[in-house]
């Protein structure tokens, strides 16, 4: 059984909700043989270096074997809006529901909201750019790990290098502990400028739509950022 019918497997599992425990006399595998990546392969193939705009790192992207979950997936979502944006907005990963469309990052009734959001401190979102932390769903709509993280960081890296964009807005901790290299905590860091020296961009986090359509109460504290935000790039 190769990797992308393992990971089909435990997706069946997890839908039919099968539980099971592994025995413990089972074989230990590495972190590279657990992720079914030839990372001798896929280093020599990538010379990031060589990629000059955002068409062709999507198409470069599309020749690597970064996961099995590529695979797994019916599209790869990278990027949505201006090739010169300035502002990016990092999502964190396509769910299920997200899964399904082809030219949209965000499901509907996230989008709006930002949508709404961003055009409450006079953003326009079709004007900017949105660009996912990792670019395919996960078995159960489960959170990436973070060797899945990793392994789509150069990309990710290379897409902000490419778009360069003034400012940065991150939607939820997945998104912000990317842009920052390490464990922050969100509600700490939420109402001002974050900066990762090695991109010296702004970042602003910001509650992910996601979890204020679920907890509404959090909207207000949202408001408050979003007034920051807009008196940060006025």
């Amino acid at each position: 059984m190769n990797n992308l019918e393992k990971i089909v497997l435990l997706n069946w599992y997890v839908d039919e909700n099968i539980n099971f425990v592994l025995k413990n006399n089972q074989k230990k595998y590495s972190s590279k043989e657990r992720s079914g990546i030839d990372y001798d392969s896929l280093h020599k193939k990538n010379d990031l270096g060589d990629v000059k705009t955002v068409q062709g790192l999507i198409e470069y992207i599309d020749q690597c074997d970064i996961s099995d979950l590529k695979t797994y997936s019916k599209f790869t979502h990278i990027h949505q809006g201006s090739l010169n944006p300035e502002i990016l907005i990092v999502n964190d990963f396509p769910n299920s529901e997200e899964e399904d469309q082809s030219n949209n990052l965000m499901a509907e009734d996230c989008k709006e909201l930002l949508v709404n959001m961003l055009g409450a401190i006079n953003i326009d979102l079709a004007e900017n750019t949105i660009i996912n932390t990792f670019y395919w769903r996960t078995p159960g709509d489960r959170r990436p790990t973070l060797n899945e993280i990793n392994n789509c960081k150069p990309f990710f890296d290379k897409i902000i290098e490419l778009l360069k964009p003034k400012y940065i807005i991150s939607l939820g901790d997945l998104a912000l502990n990317t842009l920052m290299e390490s464990e922050v905590n969100f509600i700490d860091s939420r109402g001002k400028a974050l900066n990762n020296k090695k991109m010296n961009i702004p970042i602003f986090p910001l509650f992910h739509p996601r979890v204020l359509i679920k907890q509404p109460s959090l909207k207000r504290l949202a408001w408050e950022d979003l007034k920051i935000i807009a008196n940060e790039i006025k």
